[in-house]
């Protein structure tokens, strides 16, 4: 298959050398060097220009932008004049979702495919396998479903390995249980069931709505993360922070990918985490959450506090923001302004 990619980034890089290990041509473009010498060296042709992406390949075209949400308007009015009927663009990066309402619209009155595909894994995860969340219309998304299951990470239901998940969520009380003939299936269509991390959400926009939501889930989940163990710090007992992650990571309830990653970080930095800042960034997609569900009348008190935590932190670090921030640091390879 080919197929263009517009964004060199630490996740578009990472996703153009794994389609060029499973055997896709890959044309690609990115402003900066550095990364374009890379993925020449991977086997991705490189263009020059937007606009040679598209000349580069033959009709119907198959795009793949993977570019800052703020970057998508632009790349698009660089890029569309170029396109032709029946070409399909994929933007896999964290747009608003009714932004890319809009665009599938626009493209569609001139009879290109749009499809909005919520990735998240980081850039570890783009390399070996994303989690996918795709909207637009089923037809477009069916016809290029090999690409998404290419990008995806194999899935199981016993997933094993220290910072990974292990549930038997098709078992009667539905937390840690190994496999037996007891399990009975979910109440779940075959069809429902990935066998890879990825699945069709729903019309335009539907994609970067779950991928959205999933951002803001994020939020809360690392900030209680990061409460609990400043709590923990400030015990009157002298605990071993770095064990205790690794032992929740064990077969607790709250056994996970971040509880991984923050016994990561503490192997990396130390428990005081001294070389963190405690002054956390934001790119927004918490804040697009809150207010949606404003929107919708639904309350996110969790969602809410997280994301005031990170507005009020700037100036006022705490070890909860450099928990939080070496979380970001972790999964998603964002960095952190040192403390000084």
């Amino acid at each position: 298959m080919n197929i263009g990619y517009i964004g060199l980034g630490k996740m578009g890089l990472a996703q153009v050398k794994r389609l060029v290990e499973k055997g896709y041509s890959v044309v690609a473009y990115n402003r900066s060097e550095e990364p374009r010498a890379e993925a020449k060296k991977a086997g991705a042709e490189i263009t020059e220009t937007i606009a040679d992406v598209a000349h580069a390949l033959k009709a119907p075209r198959l795009i793949w932008l993977m570019v800052p949400s703020a970057a998508v308007d632009d790349v698009l009015t660089e890029l569309t004049p170029h396109l032709s009927k029946g070409d399909t663009v994929i933007d896999g990066g964290n747009s608003f979702y009714k932004h890319s309402m809009r665009r599938a619209k626009e493209l569609a009155r001139k009879g290109i495919n749009f499809l909005d595909s919520g990735t998240s894994g980081g850039p570890a995860g783009a390399r070996s396998g994303a989690c996918l969340m795709v909207g637009g219309e089923k037809r477009v998304f069916k016809k290029y479903e090999q690409l998404f299951k290419d990008l995806a990470a194999s899935y199981s239901p016993f997933i094993k390995g220290s910072t990974e998940i292990v549930v038997d969520y098709r078992s009667e009380e539905g937390f840690l249980n190994p496999p037996s003939s007891k399990t009975r299936t979910p109440p779940l269509g075959k069809e429902e069931l990935p066998q890879w991390s990825y699945a069709y959400m729903g019309k335009a926009g539907s994609g970067h709505f779950v991928k959205m939501v999933h951002n803001g889930i994020e939020y809360g989940m690392m900030q209680s993360l990061a409460e609990g163990f400043e709590v923990m710090k400030r015990s009157p007992f002298t605990l071993p922070l770095l064990n205790i992650a690794n032992l929740y990571n064990k077969g607790s309830v709250i056994e996970s990918r971040l509880v991984g990653w923050l016994a990561k970080a503490y192997k990396e930095h130390g428990e005081d985490l001294q070389d963190i800042s405690g002054e956390v960034g934001q790119l927004g997609e918490g804040k697009w959450t809150v207010d949606t569900a404003k929107e919708l009348g639904v309350p996110v008190k969790v969602i809410k506090d997280s994301l005031d935590f990170r507005f009020k932190s700037q100036g006022n670090p705490s070890y909860t923001g450099q928990v939080v921030s070496a979380l970001r640091n972790q999964f998603g390879g964002h960095s952190v302004k040192r403390s000084s």
